[in-house]
């Protein structure tokens, strides 16, 4: 039987040499979708998402390095993975938009600000900065605790902490080793130390008040209350933000409800 193209992914390198699996998937404008922890592009609600996606745009879905096909270089580092998001622009054709979830919008801010008029514009969906320094503090203990499972080789513990502690029931993370997924996630356990690293401090002001191209910042109406924090700082340090909270959203977004976000943001002008 032949081999989908699911099981044969394009790779493109990144400046350090780290090739990157990618797919490109519908019509339309360019869009990057920049996923957060424990997500790959094979990831049920992953596919799900960018089938929505691809009704409207050009979508390009890949592993974050270290993830899935893709390879790892060390040291890690924000710029590599914004690298990474370079190379996944060049190769839809040298400009996109970017649509970054969690960890994901962190990394699409930081992009925004360094790779200028690559980026045609971004929305952020549930940026988890540290809405407090004493969210800040207390994220940091749930970050050693997890970083000592890893370093003991603990993986399925560190994701359960992990889980657990940035809020997900008790009653459903002990349920997730029964479901087909989970090893899966498991072996994705040692990039938790890229997206803790990410999402550590407070919200980079710096970096926000930088940004030159349109940024939407996007909220889950029930999502947790620090993200609101965070959201609304964004958007008062990002010049000309635009912002909006989505009705009866989690952090766990319906594609279909942020779709008509993309939309409105992303037109392209007509010619």
């Amino acid at each position: 039987m032949p081999r989908s193209h699911r099981d044969v992914p394009a790779h493109a390198a990144s400046a350090d040499g780290t090739l990157l699996a990618h797919e490109i998937v519908g019509e339309g404008p360019p869009l990057v979708h920049v996923t957060g922890a424990i997500c790959s592009r094979r990831f049920p609600p992953v596919v799900k998402d960018v089938a929505t996606f691809a009704t409207a745009f050009r979508v390009v879905t890949y592993d974050r390095r270290g993830r899935g096909d893709s390879g790892d270089t060390a040291p890690w580092s924000v710029e590599r993975e914004v690298e990474d998001i370079e190379a996944m622009i060049d190769a839809v054709g040298g400009t996109a938009y970017l649509h970054g979830h969690s960890s994901g919008a962190v990394l699409a801010l930081h992009a925004a600000a360094r790779l200028g008029d690559k980026v045609r514009g971004v929305v952020l969906y549930d940026a988890p900065w540290a809405g407090d320094a004493a969210q800040r503090a207390e994220y940091a203990v749930l970050c050693d605790r997890v970083e000592a499972l890893l370093d003991r080789g603990r993986h399925a513990a560190a994701l359960r902490c992990f889980l657990v502690g940035i809020g997900m029931p008790r009653a459903f993370v002990a349920l997730l080793p029964l479901m087909p997924g989970w090893r899966r996630m498991r072996a994705l356990a040692p990039t938790l130390r890229y997206d803790m690293a990410l999402t550590a401090d407070l919200p980079p002001v710096d970096v926000a008040s930088s940004v030159r191209v349109p940024v939407h910042v996007v909220v889950g109406e029930r999502s947790p209350a620090e993200l609101h924090t965070v959201a609304a700082t964004l958007t008062s340090a990002i010049p000309d933000a635009t912002t909006a909270v989505l009705p009866g959203q989690d952090h766990l977004v319906d594609a279909k409800v942020l779709l008509p976000e993309l939309v409105e943001r992303f037109r392209d002008p007509v010619e």
